[in-house]
């Protein structure tokens, strides 16, 4: 199985891709031109027209329209065009919205080495957590990845966690069609009943889920802010049952508390 990290971000060759059913010429150059100040840092006009085999008139077109929308900005002395701040304030974005990826692999590699769990990154969907990203315990008996899969929240460590973020009038709105629903005997399958296991889950500061989502397996997960202000993501850890012992809460909550703690030292510094 192979568990290397995936390539997040990295762009395929434009001959690798399928090229579209119906190419519009104008947007084509448009965006030419930016991937041509993304290597080159600047262009000239006489560059831009010769790069995309365009007349003169039509690069200065088109960039006349990317400087209005601040896409780019010229120089007075040179003429050439440089990044704009509308350029550099949507690569920001990208990378806000991509990074947390990033920045929890080593946290959870660390953290599956540590526990002997397999760790996972969990993002709130709804009444589902969905799992974004994972590594897998080396024990000899463990718990598989759940990369790409989702389940409801109601019954997993980090679901809970998640679950715990909302205050309780929400987390009634989120159930008011249909209360949860028990998954195994052992689930929780009714709103008064979570509200109560997510009050304590606030106390503790983690979720724990014992036998919840399926027979024979443990987890525990916390919530925390992610790098968007008010977004929350999620780190969990499942195991079977069977290879933990009675002492095992304690143990997990202190060593998952200190892995977020150092993702959050993360989360700021790429932040500041």
């Amino acid at each position: 199985m192979d568990s290397s990290p995936d390539r997040l971000g990295e762009m395929s060759p434009l001959e690798d891709r399928a090229t579209p059913a119906y190419p519009i010429a104008s947007v084509d150059n448009t965006l030419r031109i930016l991937l041509l100040l993304r290597t080159g840092g600047s262009l000239a006009l006489s560059d831009v027209a010769a790069e995309l085999g365009i007349a003169r008139s039509s690069a200065h077109r088109l960039m006349a329209m990317l400087t209005y929308y601040d896409f780019v900005r010229q120089d007075p002395a040179s003429r050439s065009f440089r990044p704009g701040p509308a350029l550099v304030d949507v690569g920001l974005a990208a990378v806000r919205s991509l990074d947390i990826r990033v920045l929890a692999r080593p946290v959870l590699v660390e953290l599956a080495e540590a526990t002997g769990m397999t760790a996972h990154l969990a993002l709130p969907r709804g009444r589902e957590v969905l799992y974004v990203d994972g590594v897998e315990s080396r024990r000899t008996i463990r718990a598989a990845l759940r990369t790409g899969d989702t389940l409801p929240a109601h019954v997993t460590g980090v679901g809970k966690a998640l679950l715990a973020c909302l205050d309780d009038d929400q987390v009634r709105r989120l159930y008011a069609e249909a209360p949860p629903v028990a998954v195994t005997p052992h689930s929780i399958s009714d709103v008064p009943s979570l509200l109560s296991e997510l009050k304590r889950v606030r106390e503790v500061g983690y979720g724990v889920n014992r036998n919840e989502s399926e027979s024979g397996v443990l987890s525990m997960g916390m919530a925390f802010q992610s790098t968007e202000p008010g977004r929350y993501a999620g780190i969990g850890l499942v195991c079977p049952e069977s290879s933990f012992d009675s002492g095992w809460e304690e143990r997990v909550a202190g060593q998952l508390k200190a892995a977020v703690s150092r993702l959050l030292t993360e989360i700021s510094t790429f932040r500041s």
